[in-house]
């Protein structure tokens, strides 16, 4: 039987934990390139508004006060939605990086209460079941499968290495 001492099961966790992370960071850019293309529309909406004030100011048409009145109240609502979609923004992204910031935690405090944890890190071999397993390191098949996210105890491999708890 091949077993080694081991600490933690940390390596797993800290692999599901980054890629959970990775998800979110993709999330993020997604949401990041939506909002910058929304903010990308309304920079363009801004500039378009700013030169037919430009061209009314310059007297190139026959702009009444009322027309410009009219552009400057639509030049400030376009400001007010930039300015209101940039709050929208940081809001998204503050939100976003706190999920991350969690999930690194929690992924963080899983690995020390692992690390608190002392075992066997054991190779399945051919023809081993866990039970018999469990049985030559005097743990229950049940502390076995919840240390290792074993969800069906027929399903282990050849190769497959396990965490086994201390008893």
């Amino acid at each position: 039987m091949m077993a080694q001492r081991s600490n933690n099961n940390a390596a797993s966790a800290t692999t599901y934990a980054l890629a959970q992370q990775a998800q979110t960071l993709r999330d993020i850019q997604y949401t990041l390139q939506a909002l910058s293309a929304k903010v990308e529309v309304i920079e363009q909406q801004q500039a378009a508004l700013s030169a037919r004030l430009a061209t009314v100011e310059r007297g190139g048409s026959a702009a009444t006060k009322d027309e410009l009145a009219a552009l400057r109240a639509d030049f400030n609502a376009l400001k007010a939605d930039q300015g209101k979609l940039r709050g929208e923004i940081v809001s998204e992204l503050s939100t976003k990086i706190k999920t991350i910031a969690d999930k690194q935690r929690a992924a963080i405090e899983k690995q020390q209460a692992a690390a608190q944890k002392t075992g066997y890190t054991h190779v399945v071999e051919a023809g081993q079941t866990l039970s018999a397993i469990a049985q030559a390191y005097k743990v229950n098949v049940k502390s076995i499968m919840k240390a290792n996210n074993i969800k069906d105890p027929t399903r282990i491999r050849v190769g497959q290495e396990l965490f086994i708890p201390d008893p």
